[in-house]
């Protein structure tokens, strides 16, 4: 739910193998503080979402096994602190 981006202190957000659909939502960049996030092994679909690149203290990314497609946006530079970040498993 878009309304989880909201709680302004959450640290991390792991929702892997629920089977989830749709798009990540734009303001997941609100979830500022978020350092871990982890969403893969879901039905998850479309384009990254330029929110995710204001996630600026987010270390852990994890996204495979989903269906997202595109590219990579150069504002994945924004993410200074990201340590891991997991994509495979998609059409990126």
């Amino acid at each position: 739910p878009q309304e989880l981006v909201e709680l302004q202190f959450l640290m991390a957000l792991d929702l892997s193998w629920n089977n989830l659909t749709g798009i990540i939502p734009e303001n997941i960049g609100h979830a500022n503080v978020l350092e871990i996030l982890s969403l893969q092994g879901n039905e998850l679909n479309g384009t990254l979402p330029s929110g995710l690149f204001e996630l600026t203290n987010l270390k852990y990314l994890f996204l495979g096994d989903n269906g997202f497609s595109g590219s990579i946006s150069d504002d994945i530079d924004q993410l200074a602190n990201l340590r891991q970040l997991t994509v495979s498993e998609n059409s990126i």
